[in-house]
């Protein structure tokens, strides 16, 4: 993962997007929260979140598209970042005719300096409609 945090949340992004959810958990900090988008639940944990995408979002295949991030935050002696924004939620991408959500997200990365690549804590998304 990178250390630039703009770059880190793309990156999670492409692997979100590719459904590849082992690489993508690399990128996760151990102690991840993962909320849910149509329901009122979190994923808690690095091997709850793996398995959750893995068993339940893998054949869904959902995708962020048209993604609109504002200008990341950094604080904590750059420690500590979020990149929020909005973007088009789509699930059950296969068939093509998925239903399509607005979404407001919220990526919280973590990292213990400001040398090391960025670490997903925390990842929201809520609707906008």
């Amino acid at each position: 993962m990178a250390t630039d945090l703009l770059t880190a949340f793309n990156e999670a992004c492409e692997l979100w997007n590719a459904a590849n959810y082992d690489k993508l958990a690399e990128r996760f900090d151990a102690d991840i929260i993962m909320k849910k988008l149509d329901d009122a639940g979190s994923i808690v944990g690095i091997g709850n979140a793996l398995v959750y995408l893995n068993a339940n979002q893998l054949l869904k295949h959902p995708k962020l598209e048209q993604i609109k991030a504002e200008k990341p935050l950094t604080w904590a002696s750059d420690t500590i970042g979020q990149v929020s924004g909005t973007a088009q939620y789509k699930d059950k991408t296969k068939p093509a005719d998925g239903k399509i959500t607005p979404v407001r997200f919220t990526f919280t990365f973590t990292r213990a300096n400001d040398t090391e690549e960025w670490l997903i804590a925390n990842a929201f998304q809520a609707r906008l409609q």
